[in-house]
């Protein structure tokens, strides 16, 4: 998830969160404004710097994603599913010629008169 959407993320949960705290301790409307807006202001905080502290100890250069790597590793794996998908083709055309042979020995068998090819 980016950086800008945790933080978006984090003031709803800290809006919603102070606003259920507040109805549950005030009965006036104008403190249940002022903690919502408290809490929400709080927990924006709290999150802005524990994201802060998260950039500043976490190295980009390590985390690049390798773009001809991936397409190499996907490439592979769509060549193989393609090899795959061939074999279970063959599988499903034979099981379908093992169905029609027995349905034509079942009729054979019916009728006691063999079939005409």
């Amino acid at each position: 998830m980016k950086l800008d959407n945790y933080i978006s993320f984090a003031i709803v949960n800290g809006f919603f969160l102070g606003l259920v705290l507040a109805i549950l301790k005030f009965d006036a409307p104008e403190m249940i404004v002022i903690w919502t807006f408290f809490v929400t202001v709080g927990l924006y905080l709290l999150v802005l710097l524990s994201a802060s502290f998260f950039m500043l100890f976490f190295d980009y250069n390590s985390k690049r994603l390798n773009k001809k790597r991936h397409d190499s590793t996907l490439e592979y794996f769509v060549h193989e599913f393609d090899k795959r998908e061939k074999v279970v083709d063959k599988v499903r055309e034979f099981i379908r010629s093992m169905e029609l042979g027995a349905n034509d020995e079942e009729a054979e068998a019916t009728s006691g008169k063999p079939k005409k090819a």
